[in-house]
């Protein structure tokens, strides 16, 4: 790991990631009742390590209404573990997701998130896959992306994962931002 990403990583306070692509495979199972998505649990215990280490995690993506259901099953998801219920303010922050937001919509959704949370573009990271990410990852101080992702995607990513988006890609960067920080990830609650 570079000295750059080092720092970068050591200064990460808040993660925007895409669904589809990333934290989905970008495939869908069409001819049932509902679009179906894969995704990989390595992925979404990836997202509770972050979650864990006090990184907020924040879904945009371009989906809407219908398209959006898997998202947003798993968003709800993630803000139903144990964790995330609040006891004395000890819980972990909630997932937040951001739906219709696609190219600059992207880009105004984290800026708007980052004001409100008195947060900024130096301490946020994105990963995304294809060219209506590209504004978003032209402005974070850490790009990332799947190893999937489009070629140009790849040229602006300061992390390439190892694994493909929607089979390991999140937990490629979520290994990389704790060993950074030197956190071991078998000392971090993981639900």
């Amino acid at each position: 790991m570079n000295d750059e990403l080092t720092r970068l990583a050591r200064s990460l306070r808040v993660f925007f990631c895409d669904s589809d692509g990333v934290l989905f495979s970008g495939s869908v199972l069409m001819g049932m009742p509902h679009k179906a998505k894969q995704r990989s649990h390595i992925d979404g215990q990836g997202i509770s390590l972050l979650r864990a280490a006090g990184i907020r995690i924040v879904f945009i993506t371009n989906e809407k209404d219908d398209h959006a259901a898997a998202i947003r099953e798993t968003v709800e998801k993630f803000n139903s573990l144990p964790s995330s219920k609040p006891q004395k303010n000890d819980g972990w922050e909630p997932v937040v997701l951001f739906e219709g937001r696609g190219g600059e919509k992207k880009l105004e959704a984290a800026e708007n998130f980052l004001r409100e949370h008195h947060l900024t573009m130096e301490s946020a990271a994105y990963m995304g896959d294809d060219i209506n990410d590209a504004p978003l990852l032209l402005k974070v101080a850490l790009p990332a992306a799947p190893v999937s992702a489009e070629e140009a995607i790849k040229k602006i990513a300061k992390f390439v994962s190892e694994r493909p988006g929607g089979a390991g890609a999140i937990r490629d960067f979520v290994n990389t931002i704790l060993e950074a920080r030197g956190i071991d990830p078998l000392t971090l609650p993981t639900q």
